[in-house]
């Protein structure tokens, strides 16, 4: 679904937004998002890595972030995350997914996975509400 939203938006739209919302950052949010939480420690995260950035206080995101948020990167970016979450969903056993790991606020991993879930379809939500806003062709849902 966020691959059609990303196929969806104009070039023009790619990097609009209100406030601090745009829909390039809030794209390439939901994927590095995955991968942060695929991962088993929090602390191993560079955030804004992917991109070639480092998100710090009082970045000025549109100068700073957004020209780094070009289409292609964020395409390749979901392709590469799905590839390895699919990779990691299918390696996993039922016991594996009732561990734990440094994540120390969930209570298992399948909790986290769930929360992952969760967090990516709210975003997905926010993207395709901006695309019909938009007059784009909408997500569907599936």
């Amino acid at each position: 679904m966020l691959e059609a939203a990303i196929a969806s938006v104009t070039d023009e739209k790619w990097h609009s937004g209100v406030g601090k919302w745009f829909f390039s950052l809030t794209a390439y949010h939901v994927i590095e998002t995955a991968q942060f939480y695929m991962g088993n420690d929090p602390d191993e995260m560079k955030w804004g890595g992917k991109a070639g950035f480092h998100w710090e206080e009082g970045i000025d995101v549109k100068k700073k972030i957004l020209p780094m948020l070009t289409k292609d990167l964020v395409k390749s970016y979901l392709s590469e995350t799905s590839e390895k979450l699919t990779s990691l969903l299918s390696s996993m056993t039922y016991q594996d997914l009732q561990q734990t790991d440094r994540f120390h606020w969930f209570g298992s991993i399948f909790e986290k996975l769930v929360y992952l879930l969760r967090h990516s379809m709210h975003h997905i939500g926010e993207l395709s509400r901006t695309l019909r806003d938009w007059d784009c062709e909408p997500v569907k849902w599936c």
